[in-house]
């Protein structure tokens, strides 16, 4: 590894310690159902998590509902890599209360979410530069810094481990080829598959370009161990083997879509695969342009991989975008960016590795790195109908002096504005040779999205948050247009949340 890769790594791990983006009275559904099933498990040695709804509040989402018992309606895989780390930094801050769900959630990330990129960073350098690749500490910058994978390794979503899982996979089974490497591969893949179901496409695409038979019958050991697992899981938790947690889904709108297809995903939607790639408020190429340099270099990789790295590499992550093509929920509700996609980011960050570097590149770059880190900085939540959000929601926040919760504001408000992005900036600056346009891609990126006109209820939603999760009293009275009324209710909510866990950050 060059001295400009292992600074870039560090760089982001040294964000992902200090940036907490746990937010006060803000139950992240996707991360507290998780935080849920390793306290169940560690505190009363099971998967329910009714007894926490007192502690979360009856509304938390993400949950299935079986026979009147609440259980996390994610794959278990997330919440079985986090627990070690949820059971440690319990014996420091004691059993689960709203004052130190923070800590143990933070921990859980660390292990199952940060710990996977920073693996998969190491590994995708080793990899790219054996395949000879000429571009390979811009590519790895391209990863962490400029796709919305940045996000996903600060938050306890189960994303960046099935990103690395597939990846590592991939590497094992088409780079560093041995019949050892085909048994872990195939654990690997079963880690994707246990943490996001729909991984399992994924994986038998990888699959599919394995010659021989020992190849198939060693992944299948391989990953044998962790069908058993789920199967057991599903059969003590649902009542069938071959029942998952979508079949009971708390809410009955994912229940019923859960019905049609597998796990509720059917034929590949045109409408949504245009929505996956350029939706203003989630699309992958409106998040991460860099990425159309890849595309633009398919024909140089293809002639520098063999005929089954090539086609491995390049239908691994068509066939990801096609599955949830094929999903009426392709956004993932509040995110950053079109967030199923994850998987597929270092498949297609090692094609930039073989792009040629000019002043588009550059361009894009900068861009990209102003969508991902604003929006990830400041507030990493955003709802689906919010376009452009680095300028349309973070910008405002950040103009008072908003950002994510991080270490530093235990120190000095100023620090812990200034300091994750000064970060990301240094970051930059020691990658890209043409700085100037980088920065101008980032200016454009900002400017263009500060253009865009949004609709009084996102200014009004926004500044919900700002009251509740910022702790901004009267956010939302200055930020209601004059002439529109608020419903009195939405105001008694707003009250009501501030009752939740997580407690207060000192903003």
């Amino acid at each position: 590894m060059t001295r400009k890769a292992a600074w870039v790594v560090a760089a982001y791990a040294f964000l992902a310690v200090i940036v907490v983006p746990v937010f006060p009275h803000f139950v992240s559904p996707n991360e507290f159902t998780r935080w849920a099933t390793a306290v169940a498990i560690v505190e009363g040695h099971t998967f329910e998590v009714t007894p926490l709804l007192a502690l979360l509040g009856p509304d938390v989402e993400d949950l299935s509902l079986v026979n009147g018992h609440y259980y996390s309606n994610k794959a278990p895989g997330g919440a079985i890599a986090g627990l070690p780390a949820y059971a440690l930094a319990r014996l420091f801050v004691g059993p689960p209360s709203a004052s130190n769900v923070r800590t143990t959630l933070t921990a859980m990330r660390l292990l199952s979410a940060t710990l996977p990129v920073i693996l998969l960073a190491l590994l995708f350098v080793r990899i790219a530069n054996r395949l000879g690749a000429s571009q390979t500490t811009t590519a790895l910058f391209v990863l962490l810094f400029a796709t919305p994978l940045f996000a996903y390794g600060l938050l306890d979503f189960s994303h960046a481990l099935a990103a690395f899982a597939l990846f590592a996979a991939w590497a094992l089974l088409f780079v560093d080829s041995s019949a050892r490497g085909d048994v872990l591969a195939g654990a690997l893949i079963g880690v994707a598959v246990v943490s996001e179901y729909p991984a399992l496409i994924a994986g038998a695409v990888l699959i599919a370009f394995v010659p021989g038979i020992r190849s198939l019958l060693r992944i299948g050991v391989g990953g044998l161990p962790f069908a058993i697992a789920l199967a057991i899981y599903n059969r003590m938790v649902f009542g069938s083997v071959f029942t998952l947690s979508s079949a009971f889904e708390r809410d009955p709108a994912f229940r019923q879509l859960a019905k049609r297809g597998l796990f509720g995903i059917g034929l590949p939607d045109p409408i949504n695969m245009a929505h996956l790639l350029f939706d203003p408020s989630k699309g992958l190429f409106v998040f991460s342009p860099i990425l159309l340099a890849g595309l633009i270099a398919i024909p140089r990789v293809r002639s520098a991989l063999t005929r089954r790295q090539f086609w491995s590499l390049t239908l691994t992550p068509l066939a990801i975008f096609l599955t949830y093509a094929g999903y009426p929920n392709w956004h993932g509700g509040w995110t950053v960016g079109a967030r199923y996609l994850v998987p597929a980011l270092p498949f297609l960050a090692l094609l930039v590795a073989f792009a040629t570097a000019t002043w588009a590149e550059s361009f894009l770059l900068g861009a990209s790195v102003a969508a991902v880190s604003l929006t990830s900085l400041v507030w990493p939540f955003v709802p689906p109908s919010v376009p452009a959000p680095w300028s349309t929601y973070a910008l405002p926040l950040l103009r008072h002096g908003l950002v994510a919760p991080n270490l530093f504001h235990l120190i000095a408000r100023p620090l812990a504005i200034a300091v994750p992005f000064a970060v990301v900036f240094a970051a930059l600056m020691i990658i890209v040779d043409k700085r100037a346009i980088a920065i101008a891609g980032a200016a454009v990126c900002i400017a263009l999205g500060a253009a865009v006109q949004v609709k009084p209820i996102v200014t009004v939603g926004r500044a919900y948050i700002e009251q509740v999760s910022f702790e901004q009293a009267g956010a939302l009275a200055r930020a209601t247009p004059p002439g529109m009324t608020i419903n009195p209710g939405f105001y008694r909510r707003a009250e009501a949340a501030r009752t939740l866990p997580p407690t207060s950050w000192p903003f």
